[in-house]
């Protein structure tokens, strides 16, 4: 049953901003497990409830210590409080997080910054400081030079300090990694790598090499590495600028050439925006379907049976990579 139209106030890009879940996904949760369901405008535009985004917040906690969304997105809400242990972090705790990053980063005090990020990684461990940590600041500072609240500055400046913790991560999980690796690159004209390490360090963390070719790279350069280095899987990064007919055409002729020897997947902010793209291609649209897809690849299954076995010690250790 949807929503009344004076309850239901959310848009479901707001939604998306505030719970960390893709529209794509939320759409798909609809089709599958007729959860969320939103109030239609006549325009045909959703809209929400504040206790469905309440409930969409527990759900996203529930995923991120690593219950599977076939389970929880059904749940009402005493069930979902009941999944979640007493010392789980408060739901507000990210948004007070990205916040203070956000003053330090307004002041360009870039030592603060870096702290805070190096003191969450260490905290939470890799999966949760992607998914609850890094992920959201890049959306609330998006959101706020949207705004205009930040300057382009600001934006650079943070996906410079985001860039070297992460590097500095995954370098320090490298020895450790194992089978054919992925390569993640980025096609001409693309400016946004970001993303590139944010999947090269959830890839790490899975035990998976990574070869990263980078931004602005030929196709056929990708092709000639990817066929080099036998890469099992072929990660591009397309954000919504980028998100043309013409990188429809590229990504399907690249996938085209890449099959049988390697799958590929599409990711980025315009990656839920390509129309035309080959069903084959693989689209990781929010960071859920990104992990779900790694944990299918066979190093980062031989990591998750050891994690099992493992006794936790602190919080980090004690969920999912």
């Amino acid at each position: 049953m949807g929503s009344s139209t004076n309850e239901a106030a959310w848009s479901i890009a707001a939604v998306a901003r505030a719970t960390g879940i893709s529209q794509h996904t939320l759409r798909a949760w609809e089709r599958r497990f007729s959860f969320p369901v939103p109030h239609r405008l006549p325009s045909g535009h959703r809209r929400f409830t504040d206790e469905q985004v309440e409930r969409l917040k527990l759900i996203k906690r529930a995923l991120t210590l690593g219950h599977r969304a076939s389970a929880v997105v059904p749940l009402p809400v005493e069930r979902l409080f009941a999944l979640l242990p007493s010392t789980e972090v408060e739901p507000d705790a990210s948004a007070r997080w990205c916040a203070g990053v956000v003053e330090n980063l307004k002041t360009f005090n870039l030592a603060a910054v870096a702290s805070a990020l190096r003191h969450a990684s260490a905290a939470l461990g890799v999966r949760v400081f992607l998914e609850d940590r890094v992920i959201p600041l890049l959306i609330e500072v998006g959101t706020r030079w949207e705004r205009g609240h930040l300057d382009i500055r600001h934006e650079h400046l943070l996906s410079e300090a985001i860039e070297d913790e992460l590097r500095a991560l995954r370098l320090a999980l490298e020895p450790g990694a194992a089978g054919r690796p992925l390569l993640l690159a980025a096609l001409p004209g693309e400016q946004h790598g970001l993303p590139l390490h944010i999947v090269a360090l959830a890839a790490a963390a899975r035990g998976l090499r990574v070869r990263l070719l980078g931004l602005d790279t030929p196709p056929h350069e990708i092709l000639a590495t990817a066929h080099g280095i036998n890469a099992q899987v072929v990660g591009i990064t397309v954000s919504a600028p980028n998100a043309t007919a013409a990188t429809v055409a590229a990504l399907n002729h690249l996938y085209t050439a890449l099959v049988p020897h390697a799958s590929m997947w599409v990711g980025g902010s315009g990656s839920a925006a390509l129309e035309g793209l080959h069903p084959a291609i693989a689209r990781t649209t929010d960071f859920q379907a990104l992990d779900e897809l790694l944990a299918r690849l066979p190093a980062a299954a031989a990591v998750a049976m050891a994690d099992r076995d493992r006794k936790g010690g602190g919080r980090g250790t004690s969920r999912r990579p």
